[in-house]
């Protein structure tokens, strides 16, 4: 039997998680010396209050391999294949710990870690077409593909309220060039080869944004999605907005959106929101 694992950052919703079947590995949250489990002890909505009234910017950290090593045991029996799909490598080493895990566990269940190269919504669409994959009963190798083939024909666009998270946490890779004088200039964000990168810096209001994300997303996809997947950093107006902007400009359009959690929350920062989509076939 096959079974599906991803983190956290993927910040899928429990209904969804459950639906599928997917194991989800939490991330550390530390408000100081207080540690709370993404999803777990702390929830998104909690997590923006709590943002807003800290004097200091929270930090993150990784699962350890020994608690990866119990949730293999907890969802697969000897002989059973786990495949474990997780955020970049290059943004954090939640995968090394998975690996790890599988090393230590290699006599009982075969452990596959999958770097998705993404983190959030992207992430998310990965696991999830793994998880239909296993669901249809797949083998092994046809589940890695259709990671692949997910990994390579992904679109995935967005923005943020301020650089300044993504610069502190470090998680802002070449997009460092977009440092400066932000007055009235949105960057457009992508993650390419695991990295997050500018794309280009928007002038105008948000609506044009809006439609801009949508021009971008056909571009890479050679055609109008048939699903479009919002995310955003508590930034209910914003869904909002690019929700009614992608039913306006497609006909038909299926829109899904969902709330970015405490770990990508620290990284983004409150007011970030993106658009990811796939092609139809």
């Amino acid at each position: 039997m096959v079974h599906i694992v991803t983190d956290s950052t993927a910040d899928l919703p429990k209904k969804v998680a459950d639906a599928y079947h997917i194991s989800v590995m939490p991330l550390n949250l530390h408000f100081g010396e207080e540690i709370l489990k993404d999803g777990e002890d702390i929830w998104a909505e909690e997590f923006y209050h709590r943002l807003s009234f800290e004097a200091t910017l929270p930090t993150t950290s990784q699962p350890s391999p020994g608690e990866f090593v119990d949730l293999y045991r907890r969802i697969a029996k000897k002989g059973d294949t786990v495949v474990s799909i997780h955020l970049s490598e290059k943004l954090s080493g939640t995968i090394n710990s998975s690996r790890l895990a599988g090393e230590m566990l290699k006599e009982e269940i075969q452990v596959v870690a999958v770097d998705s190269s993404f983190v959030t919504m992207p992430l998310a669409l990965v696991v999830l077409e793994a998880a239909k994959a296993a669901q249809a009963g797949r083998e092994l190798e046809e589940i890695l593909s259709r990671i692949e083939w997910t990994q390579r024909n992904m679109a995935f666009y967005f923005t943020v309220g301020s650089l300044e998270h993504l610069h502190r946490t470090g998680r802002i890779g070449k997009a460092t060039t977009l440092l400066g004088n932000l007055l009235s200039i949105r960057p457009i964000l992508s993650i390419k080869d695991g990295l997050i990168v500018p794309v280009e810096k928007f002038r105008g209001n948000s609506n044009r944004l809006d439609r801009r994300f949508l021009d971008l997303i056909r571009a890479d996809l050679g055609e109008d999605p048939a699903e479009v997947f919002i995310i955003h950093a508590n930034a209910p107006d914003e869904e909002k907005r690019l929700e009614e902007t992608c039913r306006e400009r497609i006909s038909g359009v299926k829109v899904f959106s969902a709330i970015a959690g405490p770990i990508v929350g620290v990284h983004t920062g409150p007011g970030a929101f993106g658009l990811a989509a796939l092609p139809t076939s």
